[in-house]
């Protein structure tokens, strides 16, 4: 499926299925809020390359689920991821709003994890057990699924944005995990 949908680049990354909560400041992102909340629509999230190089072509389109004026005066949102998709072409709008033709990219169907992948969906369930706020209490949780499990701990973990960038491109779910699994076992983790 194709689109045109605004672009938010940012220093962070989220998943499909994965909550990101943003603080809304600049002008143009505010009223990019406003028009999604007031047309029920939403948009992506795009990791900002190094160096002010512009952004990655792979992101995650993300509905509002929350939002609330803050006491600092800002907007905070929380956003939750939907799909990924691909840029196609983008242009800078005349409020500077960044815009984008995209392409849906299709997920893969979720898989069972491995009996040797375990431990890493146990080491998930007790960040969050321990540390909540990482994902929305009343949010189902799939312990058992390669790629919901996958997706939360790049999330999660305190990988550098370009791994993360990498595994968010990468099509295959058990990949996207065996990724994570040689970067936790570098940090000796788990």
């Amino acid at each position: 499926m194709k689109e045109n949908i605004p672009i938010f680049p940012l220093s962070t990354i989220t998943f499909p299925g994965g909550y990101v909560p943003l603080r809304i400041f600049e002008t143009r992102y505010i009223d990019m809020v406003k028009n999604c909340v007031k047309n029920n629509t939403g948009f992506g999230i795009s990791l900002s390359k190094p160096n002010n190089d512009g952004f990655y072509d792979v992101g995650t389109y993300c509905k509002i689920a929350d939002w609330e004026q803050m006491d600092d005066g800002l907007l905070g949102i929380t956003a939750r991821g939907k799909y990924r998709y691909r840029i196609l072409n983008s242009r800078i709008e005349a409020d500077d709003l960044i815009t984008a033709d995209i392409e849906t990219m299709e997920e893969p169907k979720f898989s069972d994890i491995p009996k040797e992948l375990m431990p890493y969906s146990d080491f998930l369930r007790n960040l969050l057990d321990q540390y909540p706020k990482f994902y929305h209490d009343d949010a189902p949780k799939y312990y058992s699924e390669s790629g919901w499990v996958g997706s939360r701990l790049a999330e999660i973990l305190p990988m550098p944005t370009q791994d993360k960038q990498v595994i968010l491109e990468t099509e295959d779910y058990l990949v996207r995990l065996y990724r994570i699994k040689d970067y936790i076992d570098s940090k000796k983790t788990v």
